[in-house]
């Protein structure tokens, strides 16, 4: 292949998942180029997260319905309780992981930016803004940027390097397989608390459509040291049962990746010349280790503000995204750390006592909490229902500060 066709770009994306692949969009709407440098070999592959969202906030982002499989009932098990809550209109969803990365990154060459494949960022550029790259195509050659995006996922090297975020001195690690289980309830998804499933974690069992369903496990570290491969298996035991009496089950695909556990305000968004977004940003909800919705918006915004900057990378000239990025979730991402830090702890009387709790709420706002959505809604409906509830969110929240 011949040599970079292009040496020079306004904006140099460095990760393809969903928040690189949005800024890019957006930025290439402005008039801006963009390149867009992904490491792996195709888009949406190796998949690193379950999928677990909520059907209202993708549709207001635009994510087609192929995109997603909708959710009527979500139902919790803990040790010696469990809670169930239904919907007549699906409230929760499982993504389509491959799919809807390869759907943002159609959006992003349909603006206008290129995506390079197999192009492995090694670090900032020596001589000036923009970054050094090796690809089996090119060899080592730099691209020069007036500004570089670090959606580089858990690691966030770039932003690392600059000081503009921490170490991962928390991290979600998940590990899940997609099975072909054709008995298993599509409408149901199943989440399962206590010491013995995932301690300070949970399992879970999400239909994705066409009779297939992940199964998986999550933990916190260093919180636990248990083995994810090992609490999988266990897992797969609880599950048999779900599939039918006459059902047998297969394993099609395995799954696992790293999520930061990253305190909210840990990372400075914005640099000079330098702008973080999604998991290396640590823009997600550490309440169920949800990222895809908050990456594509984080990264929209962050293209927006490259826009609107008019050339100055500076961190003046680009605070419209991290002030957008603060009233847009920082509330809820507080609290969810919060809570995170709390439940990490747990023991299996803590667990029954909060599924106990999530059964006297209405569906609705126990939707909500799955959701990480803390609204003044959801305080006010929930003082009625259950004020210790809203009175431990609080606790948690101060104890944060």
């Amino acid at each position: 292949m011949a040599p970079p066709t292009r040496s020079q770009v306004d904006v140099a994306v460095v990760g393809g998942g969903p928040a690189g692949l949005s800024a890019a969009a957006e930025a290439a709407k402005g008039g801006l180029s963009v390149m867009v440098l992904e490491r792996g070999h195709a888009i949406g592959e190796p998949v690193r997260t379950s999928g677990g969202s909520f059907v209202k906030p993708l549709k207001a982002l635009g994510v087609p319905k192929r995109c997603y499989h909708p959710i009527h009932r979500i139902k919790v098990i803990g040790p010696t309780t469990s809670a169930t809550k239904s919907y007549r209109r699906a409230v929760g969803c499982v993504i389509d992981v491959r799919g809807t990365y390869q759907w943002l990154a159609q959006q992003a060459v349909e603006a206008g930016a290129e995506v390079r494949l197999k192009a492995h960022v090694e670090g900032p550029r020596p001589a000036g803004r923009g970054v050094s790259v090796r690809d089996p195509f090119n060899g080592r050659y730099e691209l020069a940027a007036r500004v570089v995006v670090d959606a580089s996922g858990h690691t966030g090297f770039l932003a690392r390097d600059a000081g503009l975020r921490p170490g991962n001195e928390r991290s979600a690690v998940g590990m899940e397989i997609e099975l072909h289980a054709p008995g298993y309830d599509q409408d149901e998804v199943i989440f399962w608390l206590g010491n013995d499933v995932a301690p300070g974690g949970y399992g879970w069992a999400f239909p994705c459509g066409d009779g297939r369903v992940r199964l998986g496990v999550g933990l916190v570290r260093p919180n636990s040291d248990a083995e994810p491969r090992t609490l999988l298996q266990q897992l797969s035991k609880e599950f048999a049962p779900l599939t039918g009496t006459q059902q047998t089950f297969g394993a099609l695909e395995m799954h696992s990746g790293l999520m930061p556990v990253l305190p909210p305000d840990a990372t400075t968004l914005v640099g000079r010349g330098l702008v973080v977004t999604g998991d290396a940003a640590g823009q997600g909800s550490t309440l169920l280790g949800e990222g895809i919705r908050y990456a594509i918006t984080a990264g929209r915004a962050a293209g927006r503000a490259i826009v609107a900057a008019g050339g100055d990378y500076s961190p003046h000239g680009l605070a419209s995204y991290p002030k957008e990025w603060r009233r847009m979730y920082g509330r809820n991402l507080k609290i969810s750390y919060a809570v995170n830090e709390r439940i990490c702890n747990f023991a299996d009387d803590d667990w029954d006592r909060v599924i106990r709790r999530m059964d006297a709420l209405t569906s609705r706002q126990a939707a909500a909490v799955f959701a990480s959505s803390f609204s003044p809604w959801w305080a006010a409906s929930v003082i009625f229902t259950d004020p210790s509830l809203v009175r431990s969110v609080a606790r948690a929240l101060r104890a944060r500060r």
